[in-house]
């Protein structure tokens, strides 16, 4: 009942938050839906669904979405109107506008809500999971499923490498305290992924890495342009940054043991 009580809170929140981009006039535009990427998605889930099971292929979608979603309404919120998905083939979605953030608060909020929007929907999922083992174990198992994949996803996106949202919320936090020092610690958190890609020995990660640090200097020079954050909304930033990725980590960390 507890983890109830906290679900509907984190949901309440979140509609709080989010209240003015849930929704837009112009509904929520998704670009690449043609008949190509359609494909290869599915494949994409298919492929999940054979490697991990039908109820993760589905709940590895859903997570997605979701997460992109949060960063839509966010965008929305910050002025952005034409926020938009881009359905990437095989890697799922990403939000996208076709301005830039007017200030390094703003940018730091669009970052964060992809995960944040996730919170709710992964307590919510895990608390009825419990309550509804005995009476309907299969949708028991779906919601316990989705929770732990959103949990994984979202923890691992939080992780402080450059280009994921963790990244760029280390770039805008560290920008608040230490102006200028940005350079330095990206092309760090760039390097601390590559070496990651090749202990894993994962190509895939190894080529996102290489794609993320091309934009790094693209992201230097947006970040000057930008409105600065301040060192008071940095320490606030930083909380909300810690809790969320703890939350995440928290959610998932049954799906995390196995590589410990």
């Amino acid at each position: 009942m507890l983890e109830l009580l906290v679900s509907l809170s984190l949901c309440a929140g979140t509609l709080l938050i989010l209240h003015g981009g849930l929704t837009s006039p112009r509904g929520t535009t998704i670009a690449g839906m043609d008949p190509q990427a359609m494909g290869m998605g599915l494949l994409a889930i298919i492929a999940a669904g054979y490697f991990w099971g039908p109820l993760f292929g589905v709940a590895l979608i859903l997570s997605v979405m979701l997460h992109e979603f949060g960063h839509v309404a966010a965008y929305r919120i910050a002025g952005h109107a034409d926020a938009r998905f881009r359905l990437i083939p095989l890697m799922g979605g990403v939000a996208i506008s076709d301005q830039h953030p007017a200030s390094q608060e703003k940018a730091f909020f669009i970052a964060l809500m992809g995960p944040g929007i996730c919170l709710a929907p992964m307590v919510t999922a895990y608390a009825l999971a419990g309550l509804t083992w005995d009476t309907a174990p299969a949708v028991s198992e779906f919601l316990w499923t989705f929770a732990l994949v959103t949990a994984a996803i979202n923890f691992f996106n939080l992780l402080p490498f450059w280009p994921l949202d963790g990244g760029r919320c280390i770039q805008l936090i560290s920008q608040s305290f230490w102006p200028g020092s940005t350079g330095p610690i990206m092309a760090a958190m760039a390097a601390a992924l590559i070496v990651a890609a090749l202990w894993l020995q994962s190509f895939l990660l190894f080529f996102f890495a290489l794609m993320g640090a091309q934009s790094l200097l693209t992201s230097q020079t947006v970040l000057q342009a930008q409105r600065p954050m301040g060192a008071r909304r940095g320490f606030l930033a930083l909380s909300a940054y810690l809790f969320t990725t703890l939350a995440h980590m928290m959610g998932g960390v049954s799906m995390f043991l196995p590589y410990l």
